[in-house]
């Protein structure tokens, strides 16, 4: 199976600004962030360690950044989707 991030328009969720890709195949998810000022950004996120960790830092900057509030909303589905797949 190719991978759900080269095409984010079919495979993703979308939080605000922010599109989400899981690969439950590789265990991974991708953001992309599509807002003025704020720089163009793919992190790819390897593990639900980096997921979790990456999280927590957006939850805290969410209370005065709205981008990242959605970053941590697309964060946290990534992290229970993929949590779902490996408890199934």
């Amino acid at each position: 199976m190719s991978s759900p991030h080269k095409d984010p328009a079919a495979h993703g969720t979308v939080f605000g600004a922010a599109t989400v890709t899981v690969d439950f195949e590789a265990g991974d998810c991708v953001i992309r962030v599509d807002a003025p000022d704020y720089r163009t950004k793919r992190p790819r996120f390897q593990s639900l360690e980096e997921i979790q960790g990456a999280y927590q830092v957006q939850y805290g900057l969410a209370a005065t950044d709205p981008i990242a509030a959605d970053v941590a909303r697309a964060l946290k589905f990534a992290g229970q989707q993929l949590r779902r797949e490996q408890t199934t």
